[in-house]
């Protein structure tokens, strides 16, 4: 039973509502994580880049280019190592003139759509009606975000004439093998054959049931049981093989039987916030205005980071068409 008090939502949508009466016509800024008792039609999940690649505060690292004003942030990348070599006890080391590499974070922004009603009908609401479009619209834009990273991984993955990715060596993998136990910790490698840790690995909670097929003695002890009782809420959390996964309802991004492989962030990009979300109230004459935006930049500089392997779905297992 939720412990929300409809009359407490009530008493605050009536001091929301006579705040927005009271003010004169312009806007008003406010942002709400509260809670509502609406019935909710489907699953809006929170976005899936933040965990992947975590987003800092832009603040005084702000710049602009030499031909537009537009704000960006310049980084840093390590350079290349020509590397070391033995040479006699008398002898000299080569001489390497070394210049550090850099790359653009730049910004855009997310809105969402401007939602209107007349200030009378909002009285008539039960629920917190301004917690709501806070809410979903908070997920509508993390659901942006994430389109905007696996934009990005599926151009730099994406094969050119010689069968490579944008790193110059193969990051877009199609295989006849399905998830099992015997074969899937070669998949897992493809990152470490580059020089690089795996990070977090990203697919849809449908392909993710694939692990509930293994059995104990691939699993091996409490692990097998909570599977079979809990289903794949039993690893929601946890690390397949040492390497922390992300399973998303969010198939429309993530299709089915396709993994998304990270790379730590260190050695993946940046992810920069220069405006937090914020929701704008508009009030003019009894209409008020709703619409939230945020402005963020997300960069993958480390073009060799990125990984999407494919796998195969046995003709048997129908539970995964």
């Amino acid at each position: 039973m939720s412990d929300v008090n409809v009359q407490d939502i009530s008493l605050t949508n009536q001091e929301f509502l006579s705040a927005i009466e009271q003010a004169p016509d312009g806007q008003l800024k406010n942002a709400s994580a509260s809670s509502t008792q609406v019935l909710r039609r489907r699953v809006r999940e929170a976005g899936f880049a933040r965990s992947i690649l975590p987003f800092k505060p832009a603040g005084a690292a702000v710049q602009r280019l030499p031909d537009n004003d537009m704000p960006v942030i310049i980084e840093d990348m390590e350079p290349d190592s020509p590397g070391a070599k033995a040479v006699p006890f008398m002898g000299s080391p080569d001489t390497v003139f070394y210049h550090g590499d850099t790359f653009l974070v730049m910004f855009h922004k997310i809105v969402s759509p401007e939602f209107k009603k007349n200030i009378h009908q909002l009285q008539t609401y039960k629920h917190d009606l301004k917690a709501m479009v806070t809410d979903n619209a908070l997920r509508d834009i993390h659901t942006t975000e994430d389109q905007a990273l696996i934009s990005q991984v599926d151009d730099l993955v994406g094969l050119d004439a010689t069968g490579n990715g944008a790193s110059g060596e193969p990051q877009n993998f199609g295989t006849e093998d399905a998830i099992a136990r015997s074969t899937y910790p070669l998949h897992m490698s493809y990152l470490e054959d580059r020089e690089l840790m795996n990070g977090v690995f990203l697919m849809n909670r449908k392909t993710a049931k694939a692990f509930l097929t293994w059995d104990r003695s691939e699993i091996g002890g409490d692990l097998a049981q909570a599977i079979f009782e809990d289903g794949a809420s039993a690893i929601s959390k946890g690390k397949i093989l040492g390497v922390p996964h992300i399973y998303t309802s969010k198939k429309a991004l993530v299709p089915n039987n396709v993994e998304y492989q990270f790379a730590e962030p260190d050695y993946l990009g940046r992810a920069y916030v220069l405006q937090d979300l914020v929701l704008y109230i508009e009030k003019r004459k009894d209409i008020i205005t709703f619409s939230a935006m945020e402005k963020i930049g997300i960069t993958l500089g480390n073009v060799a980071a990125v990984n999407k392997v494919t796998f195969n779905v046995p003709h048997d297992d129908t539970w995964n068409t």
